[in-house]
């Protein structure tokens, strides 16, 4: 049970990061970039905040999603149109479990792709961005994170109880 709960809470914030990512990408408006604070901004506002990152880091690291962008944005597509073949497929309260099995087979080969390639960016940025104080708070921030996902899957157990 608790397997299956880590494994919805991944794609949770897989999913989660790819819409940041795509409002990020899609939905700025016109006003401002990825990396500015406030409402409806892309998490890595926050992040930028929290490791105190200079001007010259946020170009950096603009210049390495650049880079990255035209892999992983097919992935993002291909997330959601899996979301939505599934929906299609499974319409009215209907459920073919052969059809939706299919389709969440290549939804994990996606996502798996999509870890990769998001870790390597993470790796490039850890590496190539960040000076080694900024790393001690990055690896924080990594661990409070994750306390928090374990804090919610922990009391989703106790709900489930």
């Amino acid at each position: 049970m608790k397997r299956s709960l880590y494994f919805l809470g991944a794609v949770l914030l897989i999913i989660a990061g790819a819409i940041g990512i795509a409002r990020a990408e899609f939905g700025t408006g016109g006003h401002g970039g990825w990396l500015h604070v406030g409402p409806g901004r892309f998490p890595a506002a926050f992040i930028a905040h929290e490791l105190d990152l200079t001007d010259a880091q946020k170009t950096q690291i603009k210049t390495i999603w650049a880079a990255e962008r035209p892999t992983i944005a097919p992935l993002l597509r291909q997330v959601l149109n899996g979301c939505n073949e599934m929906g299609s497929a499974n319409s009215n309260g209907s459920s073919d479990e052969g059809k939706t099995r299919a389709i969440a087979d290549r939804q994990a080969a996606t996502i798996s792709q999509l870890l990769v390639e998001r870790q390597r960016l993470i790796s490039k940025i850890y590496t190539e961005v960040l000076m080694p104080e900024q790393r001690v708070k990055a690896d924080q921030l990594r661990e409070r994170m994750h306390g928090r996902v374990e804090g919610f899957l922990d009391h989703m157990d106790q709900s489930a109880n």
